[in-house]
């Protein structure tokens, strides 16, 4: 069994728009001081609208119109469209629109927390998947599903139990990344695994999500075995049990086990990447400007702390990818 854990802190960026290969992901930046944000190409030929906001931001999104063939389609109308019971969300699809135009009718231009996940019809999983807001989600142990995308506009934690029974000892291939479902299984720098699980029972895991989407992707075409009970809570938290799968954006506080750890970024020296072995304060490690060769690390303790400052421009940003024995 090989288990892979990262812990990850997002690039800054007055414009948050992260594209894959067949989606974009926008959030309130994207919006704030923009009359209007082009899509172009994504729904040429059929694509599906999915949107995340929060109850302080529904006035703000009410005037943010999604200009379709049929009319304006507000973000709050499409992030209110989920199952009330199972917190399933639907999407709103769009045909035959090479450029589709997303209009900010608010005073000052204003936007509030937003997600909005656009995909294309050529994306991997766009039939098949599973997306849900966070908030109050909760799927029971039940059919077999490739992959499952959780949307929300606040951080939150996402959990999933191992399987009790006959199943806790049944192998599982599970990769988890902070992207839509189209871009789960996409090998790329951009956007690392945050757990990776190969040929093994699978232990469980806790997420702390400090952005807008996780996706999860189960292999049932070599392992016919469901997901665990899945759920998430709205809120994060930086202290961490390491005897228990789980990721968190930095700083983390953890738990005693052999670790090891590769530290990737570009952060300068007056802004450095520092690592704290608890039980021996006087000895950090500052990591900066690794290139794209991570620096490597492993030591016993009973804890220890991850401390990063970013400089305060768009640029910088580091990984912490950690396994164990």
């Amino acid at each position: 069994m090989i288990g892979i854990l990262i812990f990850l802190i997002l690039q800054c960026a007055s414009e948050a728009r992260v594209d894959f290969n067949h989606s974009r992901i926008y959030d309130e930046f994207d919006f704030k001081g923009q009359s209007s944000v082009i899509i172009d190409g994504l729904c040429k030929d059929s694509c599906h609208i999915f949107a995340s906001i929060t109850d302080e931001s529904q006035k703000l999104a009410s005037n943010i119109l999604i200009q379709t063939a049929k009319g304006f389609v507000s973000v709050a109308d499409v992030a209110n469209r989920y199952d009330t019971t199972t917190h399933q969300k639907f999407y709103l699809e769009v045909k035959k629109a090479p450029s589709l135009t997303i209009i900010n009718s608010n005073a000052q231009l204003a936007a509030g927390p937003l997600v909005l996940y656009v995909v294309n019809q050529a994306g991997d999983f766009f039939s098949s998947s599973e997306i849900y807001e966070a908030s109050g989600f909760q799927r029971p142990v039940s059919t077999l599903v490739e992959a499952i995308t959780v949307l929300s506009a606040l951080p939150f934690t996402l959990t999933q139990a191992p399987h009790e029974g006959d199943l806790s000892s049944a192998t599982q291939e599970v990769t988890a990344k902070m992207s839509g479902f189209d871009a789960v299984r996409e090998t790329s720098e951009r956007c690392p695994h945050l757990y990776y699980l190969r040929n093994g029972p699978f232990p469980g895991f806790t997420m702390d999500v400090n952005g807008p989407i996780v996706s999860v992707n189960y292999n049932i075409n070599h392992f016919k075995v469901p997901p665990g009970f899945l759920k998430a809570t709205i809120g994060i938290t930086n202290i961490r049990d390491l005897s228990r799968p789980g990721w968190m954006g930095s700083p983390g506080f953890h738990g005693k086990l052999n670790t090891y750890m590769d530290v990737v970024t570009n952060s300068d020296a007056d802004h450095p990447v520092v690592l704290w072995n608890r039980e021996d304060d006087f000895n950090p490690f500052y990591i900066y400007n690794t290139g794209d060769f991570p620096h490597n690390f492993g030591w016993m303790a009973n804890n220890w702390t991850i401390d990063w400052m970013p400089d305060g421009t768009d640029k910088t940003h580091f990984m912490v990818q950690w396994t164990n024995d």
